[in-house]
């Protein structure tokens, strides 16, 4: 790996027309990824990481140039990096900005996305025909991780949300906290996973991302976002989106589990 890390090192220097030598790789590892990741000297990140990633992630981002996402700097399909700005922002807190604030930010994100007219909704290059048949599929991989809750109302809230096919945008599609950095009191975003489909799922999917957030506000001030959108739907989509996260936290925040349940329980089961 240190001789395919001086490489990329190399490439970059070379595309960025910057003098890289005696920078020292700054390795991150979070066990969340296969990828290597790390920094130099604070100005630029670069992930070693599949094609798939690479290719779909410079679709979002050029497609996304609004200034929240990381500029994409440089990147080689053939030694198979991107090289990115490096953010100088501290991870997610909510004690550090207040959760309607985040929450109207989180909202604007969404508001931006672009159109996507595209042959197909889910993520990019995996895409399934319809919007109901991905989010089934989303359903039926945290079926597998949470056995234990009842699908019953989940499967309802499907036959809303998948009733018509929405118009299509192109989202960040792990959008969540966990990939928040806080700069200046705004809110940056990394690491996409792009997908196609309607953006009020990234907006419900980054909220429940922390469980604070949303029990903090209540759902009825949360469904007064995009008030042009049917109340029926929203409320599908957010079952649905609820369902999946928790089968994520099952997988990568054991700790804050319970919680989930417990909001589960409290805004789908009541």
């Amino acid at each position: 790996m240190e001789t395919k890390v001086a490489a990329v090192i190399a490439d970059i220097s070379t595309k960025l027309n910057i003098d890289l030598a005696g920078i020292k790789p700054n390795y991150y590892t979070d066990g969340a990824t296969d990828a290597t990741v790390f920094s130099l000297a604070n100005k630029y990140l670069v992930k070693i990481t599949d094609l798939n990633t690479i290719r779909t992630q410079a679709e979002f981002l050029k497609e996304n140039p609004n200034g929240v996402f990381q500029d994409l700097l440089c990147s080689d399909e053939e030694l198979g990096y991107e090289c990115f700005e490096f953010v100088d922002g501290v991870h997610y807190d909510g004690s550090l900005i207040d959760a309607k604030v985040a929450t109207e930010q989180i909202a604007e994100i969404v508001r931006n996305y672009r159109k996507y007219p595209h042959e197909g909704y889910g993520f990019l290059n995996e895409e399934h025909v319809t919007w109901r048949a991905f989010l089934l599929d989303e359903i039926e991989y945290a079926r597998r991780t949470i056995p234990e809750v009842s699908t019953e109302k989940v499967m309802s809230a499907l036959e809303v949300a998948g009733a018509e096919e929405p118009e299509q945008y192109l989202m960040h599609g792990d959008f969540g906290t966990h990939n928040f950095l806080l700069e200046n009191g705004k809110i940056r975003v990394i690491d996409p996973m792009p997908v196609v489909g309607d953006y009020l799922y990234d907006f419900y999917f980054a909220l429940l991302s922390n469980v604070e957030i949303f029990t903090r506000l209540g759902a009825d001030y949360i469904y007064g976002f995009f008030p042009e959108r049917e109340l029926s739907y929203k409320r599908a989509i957010l079952t649905v989106a609820l369902y999946v996260r928790m089968s994520r936290a099952a997988t990568y925040d054991k700790e804050n589990l319970p919680a989930y349940f417990d909001l589960y329980s409290a805004i789908i089961e009541r």
